[in-house]
């Protein structure tokens, strides 16, 4: 039978029939076999491909981390190599300068830090308000918070007046005992100093567990900073207006008492400077102004503000080296890995940097006399364990805390400067007595 020119065939065989397919399905059939074939195989090469991109994209990635950790890295070096520097130009590290701003006989120390606290203010402020450093800072401002969220009035009192002692008996603080290492401060008291320090930090951690449960606070206050009791007023304008009284402070304390008759003259001898880098002392302020612009790069980089007293508890964490002496100082563990910790050590090694080649320039390495050994160490251990307690040290409270408005580091440095004052006191009284050796030199 012929039907559109198609041949149909039917007939028997084993049970079964069989039909000719109309002319040219054949044909049709292979095409659509081939062209399945071809989608297929377009297909995993269209997966293989993407595979392929993506695992560049994560080798990328992986490389564009990489370049950006070291960048924040060498930026933190540097940043501690301008802070070594100014605390050795501004002569404010030498033990002599922050014993006798204790007793209130010399304010080189008072200068510099108010000269760091206004000008990180007047920074902050200006990160705070630009569109695109606003995020940037609201960040290093949250991460500031949680340092301190545990922390407690009690805490933070006890902590700052422990800071305090130990500074006055030191004659040195987290930061400025890194420019005395740098210097070879007392023939290596500064050294001392920072063993202590690292000491004082483990016994801190290990401490901890009792001190949190004894004065911690299990619910963080709702209200850390200034500004969340005034919302009207934004933090721009409260820092403005305590960088300007902060500023007024210290013009009035220069032109009281000018930085040039409180230091010593040039240890240095027969040498004679031939440009500002190999002058002898800068300006307190002026090195005030160099570490209070610091908090630029690190809250744009790092999203953190200036410190160091954590610089100390990743330091000696290094020697929890299995995973069940982490488990036993807890404490100490977390400070081990990770950029929120090791930024300040690499910060701190460019502030010992910094001073060392400083003084250098100057010609003054290992010219600055230092405290003993014994209080050195006695000294740097009560400094940390009480900057551990308060939750930061004279620049992570001092500079930074006040900077971002917290109310507890406003706390913490009244408290250091009380603990500094009685220590310092009754050291100059032991001193005019003949106790002791005199404990600020004049």
């Amino acid at each position: 039978m012929y039907s559109n020119g198609s041949v149909v065939q039917r007939g028997s065989g084993s049970g079964g029939s069989s039909e000719s397919r109309p002319n040219g399905c054949h044909h049709q059939c292979s095409t659509m076999e081939v062209n399945h074939n071809v989608v297929v195989t377009d297909s995993e090469e269209k997966r293989k491909e993407a595979e392929i991109l993506a695992e560049k994209a994560r080798e990328e990635t992986s490389e564009d981390r990489m370049v950006s950790l070291v960048l924040k890295l060498v930026v933190c070096l540097l940043c501690g190599m301008v802070m070594g520097l100014a605390l050795e130009k501004g002569r404010v590290f030498e033990p002599r300068s922050i014993r006798c701003q204790f007793t209130y006989q010399i304010w080189i120390m008072m200068k510099m830090f108010l000269s760091a606290l206004a000008t990180g203010l007047l920074c902050l402020a200006t990160l705070s308000v630009l569109p695109f450093t606003k995020r940037a800072f609201e960040e290093a401002r949250i991460e500031y918070v949680s340092c301190i969220s545990s922390k407690g009035i009690l805490m933070a009192s006890i902590g700052g007046m422990l800071l305090g002692a130990g500074m006055a008996l030191a004659g040195a603080c987290p930061g400025m005992v890194l420019a005395q290492v740098g210097a070879w401060a007392g023939q290596g008291s500064g050294l001392v100093t920072f063993v202590g320090a690292l000491v004082g930090s483990f016994g801190y951690a290990v401490c901890h567990p009792f001190i949190d449960r004894s004065l911690g606070r299990s619910t963080p206050y709702k209200r850390h900073l200034a500004d969340d009791w005034v919302s009207h007023v934004p933090f721009a304008l409260l820092a403005l207006v305590l960088a300007a009284v902060t500023a007024g402070i210290v013009v009035a304390i220069e032109l009281w008492r000018p930085w040039r008759t409180e230091i010593l003259t040039s240890p240095a001898e027969n040498f004679e400077p031939t440009w500002f880098m190999t002058e002898y002392a800068w300006p307190p302020y002026i090195a005030g102004i160099l570490i209070g612009m610091l908090q630029i790069p690190l809250v744009l980089l790092i999203r953190d503000t200036l410190g160091g007293s954590s610089s100390y508890c990743t330091i000696s964490s290094q020697i929890l080296i299995t995973r069940r002496m982490e488990e036993a100082v807890p404490y100490l563990a977390k400070f081990k890995r990770g950029l929120s910790s090791w930024w300040q050590v690499f910060f701190v090694t460019g502030v010992i940097l910094g001073a060392m080649s400083s003084s250098l320039l100057s010609h003054t390495m290992s010219k600055v006399d230092g405290v003993g050994w014994g209080v050195s160490f006695f000294g740097g251990f009560v400094m940390l364990f009480g900057a551990r307690f308060a939750g930061g040290c004279t620049s992570g409270h001092g500079i930074s805390g006040v900077g971002v408005l917290a109310l507890l580091s406003f706390i913490a440095v009244a408290a250091m400067f009380a603990g500094g004052t009685v220590i310092g006191l009754i050291g100059w009284g032991m001193g005019k007595a003949e106790v002791i050796d005199p404990f600020c030199p004049l």
